[in-house]
């Protein structure tokens, strides 16, 4: 029977994305550790770009790969490499000398000094509005400076900068170009969408989106870049934060004492991560009274200083519920630019102070 290199290749492909990294539920093809497949006359080799987190596991990692690609119908002989490896000797012969590989850390982002993930142990807390307004208070504090919506599952820095019907330009280079309002740099899943249909992705999938929006992206020179983080600590956020070189997290929490259990997942996640705290965002800290100015405690507890106390990290600040700030951001106007004397607009600017004294440029 004569070798279809197509079918085998195919056949390749599928396996490939059915063989996850130890101790993941990420496969190698979803992460894009796939360097390039080769197939001709019986003859396949794999070549891979396997990330740090797995090197003590390379080795099962090959013979895993092995054995499933020489289960396909005509294949007679498997090599897996890894990219920058030396090839298999050929009979009678010495393999040629390779200078040792170098395990593979958190890589930064050309032309951006300062990475910072906000982030948040779940969803409703008001992390994209810290986000969005950290953006552009360091801006407005004549920083350059880049947004990253990696909140893949619900986009909302569009709607929340007048961006929703921005599409980014892509370069022949096939780059996109990110998309500028109030001075700060902005990409977003968002700006892809043409209707209001939900994004239903598998883990692996936003990884791999994420690393496009990180790598894919004509970022220019940045001297921050803001990324809001998808709420919780799974896969995706994991995968990000092992990746990327971040100068430091922000943890956006709720005063409810429940808040202590969210907020402790982020700090470790980022402790865990060797990242940097930047410090506890309290947001809904009180209710203001929109025509006496009267605060109401509305929540119990005041769980987000608590536990900055207790896991001693940096406590930033709180943040009123008042209803001109969800105005403000359904109009796509930051409060730290339509109401620069708010209280969020001074939270904004102690975040920002802490975050330019420990990452100056």
């Amino acid at each position: 029977m004569s070798f279809d290199t197509e079918r085998v290749q195919a056949e390749i492909q599928r396996l490939l994305g059915e063989t996850n990294l130890p101790n993941s539920r990420a496969n190698l093809v979803s992460l894009g550790c796939v360097h390039r497949i080769i197939a001709r006359d019986g003859k396949v080799t794999i070549i891979l770009s396997l990330p740090a987190q797995v090197a003590n596991a390379r080795e099962q990692v090959r013979k895993d790969v092995e054995q499933r690609i020489s289960t396909i119908e005509g294949v007679t002989e498997v090599q897996v490499l890894e990219k920058g490896a030396a090839p298999a000797a050929p009979e009678g012969g010495a393999a040629p000398q390779q200078p040792p590989q170098q395990a593979m850390g958190p890589q930064g982002v050309p032309g951006v000094r300062h990475i910072i993930a906000v982030a948040s142990g779940k969803g409703g807390v008001g992390k994209s509005t810290v986000s969005v307004n950290l953006a552009v208070q360091l801006a407005r504090s004549g920083h350059r400076v880049g947004l990253l919506d990696a909140d893949v599952y619900g986009p909302s820095v569009p709607k929340m900068l007048g961006l929703e019907d921005a599409r980014p330009e892509v370069t022949p280079e096939e780059e996109l170009v990110p998309i500028e309002k109030h001075g700060v740099a902005t990409m977003s899943i968002g700006y892809m969408l043409d209707d209001d249909s939900p994004v239903i992705w598998r883990g692996p999938m936003v990884t791999g989106l994420l690393r496009q929006f990180l790598g894919q992206v004509r970022w220019g020179n940045l001297d921050y870049l803001v990324i809001d983080l998808p709420p919780g600590t799974g896969d995706a956020q994991l995968t990000l934060v092992q990746t990327i070189a971040l100068a430091g997290g922000v943890i956006v929490t709720t005063p409810q004492d429940v808040a202590l259990l969210d907020v402790q997942r982020g700090i470790q996640m980022f402790q865990r991560t060797e990242v940097p705290i930047l410090g506890v965002v309290e947001n809904m800290s009180v209710f203001e009274c929109p025509h006496c100015k009267k605060q109401t405690q509305i929540f119990t507890g005041g769980g987000g200083e608590s536990a900055a106390k207790r896991y001693g990290v940096p406590f930033l600040g709180s943040i009123p519920l008042v209803a001109s700030y969800a105005t403000s951001g359904d109009s796509g106007t930051p409060v730290v630019d339509s109401d620069p004397d708010s209280a969020l607009a001074k939270v904004m600017a102690s975040i920002a102070k802490e975050i330019t004294t420990r990452c100056p440029v």
